[in-house]
């Protein structure tokens, strides 16, 4: 089993000002980012080290255990020799350290003291580990080195301590790239300036946003991907799915009183908003414990189709009968084919229900909405079988 030590006790704030551990990244605090990253390395436990249970601890502690992971706050290290076996692994991470999770997780995988280039982490507040190293502020230890703590004062920093076991114990230190530090991807105690630096790019490398051959969801998705940064922390994150769902009910509305030209414009907003709303979302999940979608922007994904199969059926003339739903069906169902089959750069394009709308309004306002889905099918059905299907 692994478990996790973490720790909120911070001396380098001064009396009332905010700890490193509470300081907010992506809508999360750092202690939260921590907790995530314990969960991602498979730990089942997370020991917090604290003074006193603050509303943030609390908080801390509702996330994991919405995440299915055991959280218990400790102002007495003796429950850790208690918690922590010999045949166990114990992951400890420094208070305020918030670490770059790719390289962490690809590194634990056996015990491990991860360090940077000292000359480059001293100056960033890195604990020394020799004359070349100093400590990254993560390292996975056996739990064997977890006994001696006992014989060592109430007031010692245990995670110092731990530290120098592990050293003592021959654990094994792995070097990091230095870029990660550069580059504003590891931050120990970071300021609020650098949290927003790397959020900024952290935005930018979670956002996913379309290329312009789908262009509909190019621009949807770039806008979601700017709200986002306001949205992150907070319910905001799933107000584009509801304006969605707002606008896909008033379409139909409008649909069924025979208004098809604002039918379609609200249908076509509605992709809009679903589109920026799924980046707002996927932004604000990631590397989240939880990060599930909400059941509005899940639904959704399946009911954005259908409402555009009523909108163009309703649109088209009477006297079609049967082919007022047969073509726009058939134009969808080529889509989701599309997306499907292909994996290389065109693949957002059969996506794009934004375009789509876009092109059917002015359709809708001549009377040629039948013709133009048919046209529209025809061309995704020519593109499926001539265009060549490659991967990037």
């Amino acid at each position: 089993m692994r478990v996790a030590l973490l720790s909120i006790l911070d001396n380098s704030v001064p009396g009332g000002g905010l700890r490193a551990s509470f300081r907010q990244f992506a809508g999360r605090t750092i202690l939260e980012r921590q907790i995530d990253l314990a969960l991602a390395a498979g730990c089942e436990t997370v020991a917090c080290l604290v003074d006193g249970i603050s509303r943030e601890v609390t908080e801390a502690q509702r996330h994991a255990e919405q995440a299915g992971i055991k959280f218990v706050a400790m102002q007495q290290t003796r429950s850790l020799s208690g918690m922590v076996t010999a045949a166990d692994e114990i992951l400890v991470v420094a208070a305020g350290n918030l670490p770059a999770a790719e390289p962490v997780l690809r590194s634990v995988s056996l015990p491990v003291i991860l360090a940077f280039p000292a000359e480059d982490a001293v100056p960033r507040g890195h604990e020394r580990i020799d004359q070349q190293f100093a400590w990254s502020g993560v390292m996975l230890l056996p739990g064997s080195i977890v006994e001696p703590l006992a014989e060592l004062p109430p007031d010692s920093d245990i995670v110092s301590a731990l530290l120098r076991l592990g050293l003592q114990a021959g654990v094994k230190v792995l070097p990091l790239e230095k870029r990660l530090l550069i580059e504003g991807k590891w931050h120990w105690m970071p300021t609020v300036d650098e949290l927003g630096e790397r959020e900024d790019q952290w935005i930018r490398d979670h956002a996913e946003v379309a290329e312009f051959n789908a262009p509909g969801l190019a621009v949807a998705e770039r806008v979601g991907a700017r709200l986002a940064r306001d949205a992150l922390g907070t319910r905001a994150a799933s107000v584009p799915a509801i304006g969605a769902a707002i606008c896909g009910l008033g379409a139909l509305g409008c649909a069924l009183v025979g208004l098809h030209l604002p039918a379609m414009l609200l249908g076509t907003f509605m992709a809009v908003l679903s589109a920026a709303g799924e980046t707002v979302e996927r932004i604000a999940g990631a590397g989240q414990a939880v990060g599930r979608r909400s059941r509005t922007a899940a639904a959704l994904d399946w009911l954005t189709d259908p409402v555009f199969i009523i909108l163009i059926a309703l649109a088209s003339p009477e006297d079609t009968q049967w082919l007022r739903l047969f073509v726009p069906i058939i134009l969808f169902a080529l889509m989701r084919l599309g997306n499907r089959m292909r994996s290389d750069r065109w693949k957002a394009t059969y996506r794009d229900r934004i375009a789509v709308g876009g092109l059917l309004v002015p359709c809708v306002a001549f009377g040629l909405v039948q013709p133009a889905t048919a046209v529209l099918a025809l061309i995704v059905l020519v593109t499926l079988f001539l265009a060549p299907h490659r991967g990037e």
